[in-house]
């Protein structure tokens, strides 16, 4: 909090100063004055939350002062200074509603009890503003709500609009807002469009649809129309990096919703168009499509005929998709999630092989992380490339030796896998299997497990967000001491040192 001491006698101020501990009080900005005259300068710039003042003063005296203060800032909280305890003066007090009268000489005590309710009462009213504030927020959430559905209570309506002072009377557009998915939004970006909407005399109630995006309903008249281009670009120059999408125009309260509907749908053309900034409804994209049922299903036909066919398969889809930007995006979002997830399923060596991807659990919220269906595209594309290197590199094998490398690399993480487990899963003896396996992998299928999961082990502590025991786990060791004591026989260096080596190499 802040406070102002006006006093013409320097003891009183610095004595005051000295001898109260204003941090007890919340206090850590204190300005001093001489006079009202320059006390009421100071208040127009410094806005103290507390003021201390004298009554006798040159210039101008404390109830001049004080009078023009409370004017300025009502909220602030005064505390008279006298040696005269004269009618006048404790009218002047009350009217102005002072927190006390303090006679001169000073007494500290009496000070310290008067600025605790000064403080208290500060205290009081900010939690006042925060419940009202709060439920004010609320009533313009359920207002949004109530307006962007087509058949709410019109009663209801209008009790909220009057209650946040909506106008329901007048022209309306929805405006939605959308930021990068891997932005840091803070929350009051959207409190600062309301402001940008609030200086060219719109009334507007908005509200978070989801972490990377807000929408708006704006309220205007006729003859502000010419202002609303200039607020997109505003709000456009505001957040390089967002996006803004205009719904069609409402005439009437009541067709708010359509308004919404359509900012909506031109949203998300901004997932097949990403290079735009500004997108307006296209009437063409206006009726209710959904994805062709079949995909998937052709999908999997596709899928044991290898990465060509899939990449000649997928590189059809999306330029069908592209060409189709009428599909929700949520649609699109869901299919490639199931059509990737096969891939993982059918080709799992290739776990691992993208930064921040071990394997399918992670492949959801990185592909709801992307904001495009180029982004998609693009990740799509570096894992068939995975697959083709994959396939490259099993060229040379023979079929049963491909399959063992399969099994393995789907199975790594299972403690209990071994050579006499892989051997019956194919139907050899272990002793069989073991020739076979060396002699077209030159090591032993023991000594090719050990180093596949050492292998593992060693691209996940290179990451640094996963615990040793979950690595551990995770690479198919019994416990993170046996993992230990295997890792540094071979390596020469404990997890951690090794860990702490890959750090620094960065």
């Amino acid at each position: 909090m802040k406070i102002l001491i006006a006093d013409d006698e320097d003891y009183t101020r610095e004595g005051l100063l000295e001898e109260i501990d204003w941090e007890e009080f919340g206090i850590d900005e204190i300005m001093q004055a001489i006079n009202g005259e320059e006390a009421l300068k100071i208040v127009k710039w410094f806005r103290p939350d507390i003021v201390l003042s004298d009554i006798r003063m040159p210039k101008m005296d404390g109830i001049a002062f004080a009078e023009e203060m409370v004017r300025l800032i009502p909220g602030s909280k005064l505390i008279f200074m006298s040696g005269y305890m004269e009618t006048e003066y404790l009218k002047s007090a009350i009217r102005l509603s002072v927190i006390d009268y303090i006679e001169k000489p000073i007494d500290v005590a009496q000070v310290k009890k008067a600025l605790r309710r000064a403080a208290d009462e500060i205290a009081r009213e900010q939690k006042t503003r925060e419940a009202d504030q709060v439920n004010r927020e609320f009533r313009q959430q359920k207002l949004f709500e109530l307006l962007v559905h087509r058949d709410s209570d019109a009663r209801t309506v209008e009790k909220l609009a009057s209650e946040v002072g909506f106008p329901m009377t007048g022209e309306y557009v929805c405006v939605a807002v959308q930021f990068p998915r891997s932005r840091k939004n803070t929350g009051g970006e959207l409190e600062q469009a309301l402001e940008l909407v609030s200086d060219i005399e719109c009334t507007a109630v908005g509200v978070w649809q989801e972490d990377s995006c807000f929408e708006l309903i704006l309220a205007w008249q006729e003859k502000v129309r010419y202002r609303l281009a200039p607020l997109y670009q505003r709000i456009l120059e505001k957040w390089p990096e967002c996006k803004v999408a205009v719904g069609i125009e409402a005439g009437d309260s009541r067709n708010i919703y359509n308004s919404c509907k359509t900012a909506r749908a031109a949203m998300n053309c901004a997932f097949y168009q990403p290079d735009q900034r500004m997108y307006e409804i296209d009437e063409s994209i206006l009726q209710k499509r959904f994805m062709e049922p079949g995909i998937y299903g052709a999908f999997l036909r596709v899928l044991p005929e290898g990465p060509q066919r899939m990449s000649e398969w997928f590189q059809s889809l999306f330029g069908d998709l592209a060409s189709r930007k009428y599909y929700q995006k949520e649609q699109v979002y869901t299919l490639m999630i199931s059509l990737l997830t096969a891939v993982f399923r059918q080709y799992p060596e290739i776990c691992g092989r993208l930064p921040r991807l071990d394997g399918e659990e992670q492949l959801q919220s990185c592909i709801l992380g992307m904001d495009s269906l180029r982004e998609i595209q693009e990740f799509t594309e570096k894992i068939l490339g995975c697959v083709q290197e994959r396939e490259e590199a099993l060229s040379g094998y023979g079929r049963v030796i491909r399959g063992v490398l399969d099994y393995i690399a789907a199975h790594y993480g299972e403690e209990d896998l071994s050579t006499a487990r892989i051997a019956e899963y194919f139907h050899f003896s272990p002793a069989y299997m073991n020739v076979l396996f060396k002699q077209e992998m030159k090591v032993t299928l023991k000594q090719y497990l050990s180093g596949y999961r050492l292998e593992r082990a060693k691209k996940l502590l290179e990451e640094d967000y996963m615990k040793i025991t979950e690595i551990a786990e995770k690479c198919g060791y019994a416990n993170a001491n046996y993992f230990a004591k295997v890792f540094r026989d071979s390596v020469g260096m404990t997890p951690v040192e090794y860990r702490e080596k890959c750090a620094k190499s960065f």
